[in-house]
């Protein structure tokens, strides 16, 4: 009996196991985001840590988030802050003309909120693609489009969790210690089913530090597990 409470494959250990790494991932991503201008390498990383883990593939959490990071700092700003500014922008936007009142506010309201949702089928796709793929900003976000609207209904599932996360933490903020985790391990779930047939395997004959080390002028650009813009018909 007692062999079988303290047995570390016990449902119970298994699930503090699970959520102790969702804490940790979530206090490593809420200190890189401190920055402000870091927020899209943070969120590249917990996405590239929590998918590893999904996939089988981790090392150490922490490890694997740190590698993540410094990996795709520079590319991850690059990418990060012109998404988070457009963001504030239609949703103050969006704000202000619901603020406004009816009339061609009521339009420019509608006009923006698509904006605002466009914006967010995007980005929920372009921090896991440049998590796991090496690729120009450019290629990460016209294939962040493609698989957001390919496959909508998840999308809208995964906007509609975390909008339902975002307010449940409004009201209890204590949530703010695992949230960020909780909603990360939810999308990355969906996410690396979704992009998984493009990742390498072992039986192409690279690994995934081949994988980051990818350089464009080589014959392995060819490769459909790099997504190569050749190949782009195959998401649709």
């Amino acid at each position: 009996m007692w062999n079988k409470i303290f047995n570390v494959q016990n449902p119970f250990w298994q699930s503090m196991d699970t959520m102790f790494d969702l804490f940790v991932i979530n206090l490593l991503f809420v200190l890189c985001c401190l920055p402000i201008v870091t927020i899209g390498p943070a969120i590249t990383a917990l996405y590239y840590a929590l998918i590893q883990k999904i996939l089988g593939e981790e090392g150490y959490l922490k490890n694997d988030f740190f590698k993540s990071f410094k990996q795709n700092l520079k590319q991850g700003m690059l990418l990060g802050i012109p998404l988070t500014l457009c963001g504030a922008f239609l949703a103050f936007d969006v704000y202000l003309c619901h603020a406004m009142g009816k009339g061609i506010f009521t339009f420019f309201m509608v006009f923006f909120a698509v904006l605002f949702l466009l914006w967010m089928f995007i980005s929920i796709y372009a921090y896991a693609l440049l998590a796991k793929f090496d690729r120009k900003n450019r290629d990460i976000l016209v294939w962040a489009f493609t698989l957001s609207i390919k496959h909508a209904p998840m999308t809208i599932i995964m906007i509609l969790v975390m909008a339902g996360g975002i307010f449940i933490t409004v009201n209890l903020p204590g949530l703010l210690f695992i949230i960020f985790g909780l909603l990360g391990q939810f999308c990355s779930t969906i996410i690396s089913s979704i992009i998984k047939p493009y990742l390498p395997t072992n039986d192409d004959g690279f690994a995934e530090d081949d994988f980051y080390n990818f350089n464009p002028g080589t014959s392995n650009n060819q490769s459909k597990d790099y997504m190569d813009y050749d190949n782009i018909q195959d998401l649709f």
